[in-house]
């Protein structure tokens, strides 16, 4: 008999979409949310809130059917809360997922404080996005063999079936893809690649940027950079042969699959050190370049770093990239989901 997994979350995001669909190779999955997700997958069941409101209306949907590893999607819904303590109290292994890092806010000390009495006795284990993650748990009060990274994973076969290391000459086009709004910090970028071309008058490089939201008004207005607008994810596909470096300046980041996702299709990587993937998919001076997301010379300065690189250079980056990117694939994320019930 496969295995029985719950997930409570409030929506699916696409490289979940993909995760969920290797564990559902191997595992009966029902997914208690908000939102119903795009795609359909045998092996799947869908449970909405409309539907299904509380947590005794999913035990009457759920019939005899009972999970033997519970995926809880964060903290901040009492049913989810609820429905851990009954799922505990019955045997059910428990896991609470969590992508938001340690800051050492007093917000975040005061949630430790609480978490050791009102949170760490549901759950068997937690379960982050990354060392960030786990840390803030470790401080809630699960010990170290309760923990596991790799909550979240890209699309590893969609994304790697864009890597071209043989591109000859190696294009020179830094890539972003985002929404337009303050914390992802795009004037600074802006500022910063205008004044690495200042710099370098001679270098062909270019800013493309993806994505649309608040700020899309007031975006800076040059020859040498494109804002393309809004994409959806097949339209953005037809961007990446055109890119030669991903960016991303965001002033704050509690994750970001998306660097994953360009380290897999190849690409070398200009980003913040506030942008928490960046932990496990960058690896300064190997493949990328880090920077304060507050300090527009440092960003000038990372922008610099690359142009100036041959491509050979830029293609050995890409390669790097698209190992460190490879490392942890939906595959590999599906085995750790089943990890729990060892």
């Amino acid at each position: 008999m496969k295995p029985r997994v719950l997930i409570a979350t409030s929506e699916i995001a696409g490289y979940m979409g993909a995760s969920l669909r290797a564990l559902a190779k191997e595992a009966e999955i029902v997914i208690w949310s908000c939102k119903r997700t795009a795609f359909e997958q045998p092996g799947v069941r869908y449970l909405d809130y409309e539907s299904v409101p509380t947590v005794e209306a999913l035990f009457d949907a759920l019939g005899d059917w009972r999970p033997d590893v519970f995926f809880c999607g964060g903290w901040a819904d009492r049913r989810y809360l609820e429905l851990a303590k009954r799922l505990h109290g019955a045997g059910t292994k428990t896991v609470l997922m969590l992508d938001t890092p340690w800051r050492g806010t007093p917000k975040q000390w005061l949630n430790c404080v609480v978490g050791r009495f009102a949170l760490r006795p549901l759950f068997d284990f937690a379960w982050g996005a990354g060392t960030p993650q786990t840390g803030y748990m470790r401080r809630v009060g699960f010990p170290e063999r309760a923990l596991k990274t790799g909550m979240y994973a890209a699309d590893s076969a969609k994304f790697s079936a864009l890597y071209a290391p043989d591109r000859d000459p190696w294009p020179h086009t830094f890539l972003y893809i985002g929404r337009y709004v303050p914390v992802k910090n795009m004037r600074r970028m802006e500022r910063a690649f205008l004044q690495a071309i200042e710099r370098m008058p001679e270098s062909d490089w270019r800013l493309c940027c993806i994505g649309g939201g608040e700020l899309w008004e007031e975006r800076t207005q040059h020859p040498r950079i494109e804002h393309l607008g809004y994409k959806t994810p097949a339209e953005i596909q037809n961007f990446i042969p055109q890119a030669g470096c991903f960016v991303l300046p965001s002033v704050f980041e509690p994750w970001g699959v998306v660097v994953q996702e360009a380290a897999q299709m190849g690409l070398p990587l200009l980003c913040s050190d506030a942008i928490q993937s960046a932990s496990a998919f960058l690896e300064p001076g190997k493949n990328g370049f880090q920077f304060d997301p507050t300090n527009e010379a440092a960003i000038t300065e990372a922008f610099c770093a690359a142009m100036l690189l041959p491509d050979e250079a830029l293609r050995a980056m890409g390669h790097e990239s698209h190992r460190l990117g490879m490392a942890y694939t939906t595959e590999d994320w599906a085995q750790r989901a089943l990890s729990f019930l060892d």
